[in-house]
């Protein structure tokens, strides 16, 4: 059953931007609040966390999908967009990389009551990055499981899709369907849970498929290791709906080195769903945004930390702008 509709907050993301002026589906942290000393400024960072809340007959689901690379910047956005994250039913991290798992121990705190965490199991395994010049050991050192149980999370460690609501699903595990989407980054390791030293292929990435009654399929993918064309695919199928409202996220095409083929081909595959929302954002690069803006002008959305999405049939914002009690200096 789908959900009636769906409002995502951003709490963490690459950029901010106020003056970008609010529209129909995106109410965004401008300058009248930003240079309001009531309310303070909205914080970017290399970094996503969504507040994601679904609706259905009369009831909300609500959902914080990843944590952010740091916990106050969470927090200091969520307080100054008067959300409480004590609302919270379940936290869902997509994948064990610390610009979207960074957070979740101080948001765990601050949630302030036990509350389901939804992983893949190999989120936890020793993630590094080797370069010529340089060698990043463990990336990932902060997460662990030990830590996260104590923060208060119940940890649901699933590698096949999970129900969160009403039209609400994890994607559980994904194959890479195309292979423009194959290009990645090297140099990307990691070590398993029996001692296998391995090129990292990331397969524990997981995103957010939303299906909103009369209006179609709404997929969130934070970093788009399977590929954005091709997690897309995959949610079209689990929740059997052919029409893809839109999708958002970061897409993995900023890296140095991703050719023109992959993005030009990300920005056209994702055009033909003929969605009303494309929203690269975190980790997409400029490229495939101009790209995107260029063959979808009217889907393209440049979403930024503090933005507010709402599809389908939401109920009205109730909650105020508060004053931070988290200042960044």
């Amino acid at each position: 059953m789908p959900c009636d509709g769906v409002r995502i907050t951003v709490l963490d993301e690459n950029f901010i931007d106020i003056l970008l002026p609010s529209t129909s589906r995106v109410t965004r942290y401008g300058m009248d609040q930003h240079f309001n000393s009531k309310y303070g400024e909205i914080l970017a960072e290399n970094g996503l966390c969504f507040y994601v809340e679904t609706f259905s007959a009369g009831t909300v689901t609500t959902v914080l999908f990843d944590a952010g690379l740091t916990a106050p910047v969470v927090l200091h956005n969520a307080a100054l967009l008067g959300i409480d994250l004590a609302d919270v039913d379940a936290v869902v991290l997509s994948h064990g990389h610390p610009d979207h798992t960074g957070g979740v121990i101080g948001v765990l705190e601050a949630i302030g009551h036990p509350v389901p965490v939804i992983v893949h199991p190999d989120a936890f395994d020793p993630r590094m990055i080797v370069k010529p010049y340089v060698t990043l050991p463990m990336i990932n050192i902060g997460l662990n499981r030990e830590r996260v149980e104590r923060a208060g999370g119940g940890l649901i460690q699933a590698r096949g899709p999970i129900q969160l609501g009403p039209g609400l699903f994890t994607s559980g595990e994904m194959e890479t369907a195309f292979d423009f989407e194959l290009e990645a980054p090297t140099g990307r390791w990691c070590v398993h849970a029996d001692g296998a030293v391995e090129p990292d292929d990331i397969n524990d990435h997981q995103v957010l498929g939303i299906d909103i009654a009369g209006v179609g399929v709404l997929v969130i993918d934070p970093c788009g290791h399977r590929g954005i064309v091709s997690s897309t695919e995959h949610m079209r199928k689990l929740l059997s709906n052919e029409t893809i409202y839109g999708v958002m996220g970061g897409f993995h095409t900023g890296h140095p080195g991703i050719s023109a083929h992959r993005i030009e081909n990300t920005a056209r595959r994702l055009a033909e769903y003929s969605p009303q929302l494309i929203a690269p954002m975190h980790c997409s690069g400029f490229p495939l945004k101009r790209a995107v803006a260029e063959v979808a002008p009217d889907a393209f959305e440049l979403i930024t930390a503090g933005s507010v999405i709402t599809v389908g049939e939401v109920p009205p914002q109730t909650r105020k702008l508060q004053t931070s009690s988290v200042r960044i200096n």
